[in-house]
């Protein structure tokens, strides 16, 4: 009896630790998987992580050069997402916040292999249960008029 109820209240404490997350932590760790991905050279692996909306307007809006007109615009954005990651030497999610129950606005920091910083808006949105990434865009912070 005394061991059922030390497993039921540990069982509790570690859902209770669970809840307490961040609201957003299911996003962080996609924006985290997709640039593993794009670091690691695998930008078809990487894709699986855009939104297809998102996606098919990225690979539209590719300039396609001769070569590669005989590749689907899927396969030549994993190609250029696997080449831009090579120069990534850290990523770092800086914040987060959940705007709605199916929208998280993530803000990233980028380090590349020559020190430059980065900072990216994420904006992620969760379909049945998954959170997928609707549009990438460089950090602009808000600038607040000061009160005279």
């Amino acid at each position: 009896m005394r061991k059922a109820l030390l497993a039921s209240l540990g069982v509790a404490l570690i859902l209770g630790i669970k809840a307490c997350g961040e609201p957003y932590e299911g996003a962080e760790g996609v924006v985290e998987e997709f640039m593993e991905e794009i670091q690691e050279g695998e930008g078809s692996e990487a894709i699986k992580f855009l939104h297809p909306t998102y996606r098919d307007n990225l690979a539209k809006n590719l300039k396609l050069p001769v070569q590669f007109t005989e590749l689907k615009p899927s396969q030549v954005l994993a190609c250029l997402l696997s080449t831009m990651g090579a120069g990534i030497e850290e990523v770092d999610v800086k914040d987060g916040q959940l705007i709605g129950d199916k929208t998280a606005l993530l803000k990233v920091k980028v380090e590349d292999k020559e020190g430059i910083k980065k900072l990216f808006t994420f904006v992620l949105v969760k379909e049945d249960g998954e959170w997928m990434i609707a549009d990438i865009t460089p950090y602009v912070p808000s600038m607040e008029k000061a009160e005279d």
